[in-house]
């Protein structure tokens, strides 16, 4: 079982940017190293902001849970579409299984507004229905991916890119 380093808050500025319609993008690793990357929807986190909770796609994310069994270690990025402002947050998974009425409810809100944020930038409705519905190929069924974070990296493109926060 790899180390664990202490979890870390989420800071408030970080919560309100991972959940107000930022791209999430869930990367894990085989024991080979070989890097898997999955589309979440529905990010929350806690009211304490001692733990984030994502959710996948079953059909899309069977690697990625797999990975995740394997050696809990995860890597979320979340990117606003709008002004290119990311995050990511490196961390261990604490848990995965069948999403609550919270989550399912996260992921539709989070739907919506990921579709607005990019309508305003110009991304036509019936793209991002395309790519929800590509990513629910196979099976409407989700899973939620529960993690806490351990180091968080500012992933905004510049100078300060891939620094910690």
């Amino acid at each position: 079982m790899p180390r664990a380093d202490p979890a870390i808050p989420i800071p408030p500025e970080l919560k309100a940017l991972i959940e107000r319609g930022a791209s999430v993008m869930v990367g894990t690793r085989d024991s080979e190293l070989v890097p898997e990357l999955v589309r979440a929807w529905g990010p929350r986190v806690s009211r304490d902001r001692k733990h984030v909770s994502v959710c996948v796609a079953m059909a899309a994310g069977v690697k990625t849970l797999g990975n995740l069994r394997d050696n809990a270690r995860v890597a979320v990025t979340f990117a606003l579409p709008a002004n290119s402002n990311a995050i990511q947050v490196w961390g261990r998974c604490i848990g995965t299984g069948p999403p609550h009425r919270d989550d399912l409810t996260a992921v539709q809100q989070h739907r919506d507004t990921f579709a607005q944020v990019n309508k305003g930038i110009g991304v036509p409705l019936p793209f991002i229905e395309a790519l929800w519905q590509r990513e629910l190929a196979g099976s409407p069924v989700m899973v939620r991916i529960r993690f806490v974070a351990e180091q968080i990296f500012n992933q905004t493109p510049g100078p300060d890119a891939g620094s910690p926060l």
